[in-house]
């Protein structure tokens, strides 16, 4: 639940910072084929439940230079291995994202962009990984 530290993991952010209580401004830059792009935009965090490990994040981003946009909401969840068991052991994270392309990015060809995407929270995973400590 701590977004600054969990948004260093994505890769390409270059900024984020407190935008009131639940929000945050961003930067990201990011290749997708030839084209560079920069964002700057927010991530609200909508809804949470700690206990249940899960969190309702909603994330809106312009590059003002291409003059494209995404929208994105996402369901973040934690589900413990050994949940029945009550034990501990391997956490699983799973991310369910509904993301929108505008403008320009969503003339570059949606396969193109969500294939963008799918790599960036594979690497999201990764790098999230490497900081959580094991069980």
């Amino acid at each position: 639940m701590d977004i600054p530290k969990a948004a260093a993991c994505v890769p390409g952010l270059k900024e984020i910072t407190s935008d009131g209580e639940n929000r945050f401004k961003a930067a990201l830059q990011v290749r997708v084929g030839p084209m560079g792009l920069n964002f700057t935009g927010t991530v609200v965090v909508v809804e949470t439940d700690e206990d249940g490990g899960e969190a309702r994040i909603q994330v809106e981003a312009v590059d003002r230079r291409v003059g494209g946009s995404i929208k994105a909401d996402m369901t973040v969840k934690l589900t413990s291995a050994n949940a029945a068991g009550g034990g501990s052991g391997p956490t699983q994270l799973s991310i369910i994202t509904e993301t929108a392309f505008m403008g320009k990015l969503g003339e570059l060809g949606q396969p193109l962009m969500r294939r963008k995407a799918k790599t960036t929270i594979e690497e999201f995973a990764k790098n999230l990984a490497k900081i959580v400590p094991a069980a």
